[in-house]
């Protein structure tokens, strides 16, 4: 392979990376909004919001380690 061949993939990887963090990011709001429309009692006792709570906190440990390991992305 040239390295010419070398750049296009890592751009076309960069590219996707970039597309993930707006993804992870998209979710992670988007959990946070439908959260935060809940009173804490409600989060704390609902397993649905339980299970989104979580799933929030996963993509944001997602998105800080994608961010430390890849500034530029963000």
């Amino acid at each position: 392979m040239s390295t010419d061949t070398y750049a296009n993939l890592i751009g076309v990887v960069i590219e996707k990376l970039i597309q993930t963090h707006k993804e992870l990011q998209f979710n992670y709001e988007g959990l946070s909004s439908i959260l935060g429309s809940h009173s804490e009692e409600e989060r704390a006792s609902v397993p649905e919001l339980i299970t989104m709570a979580e799933l929030r906190d996963g993509y944001l440990e997602l998105l800080q380690s994608l961010e430390k390991r890849f500034p530029g992305v963000k």
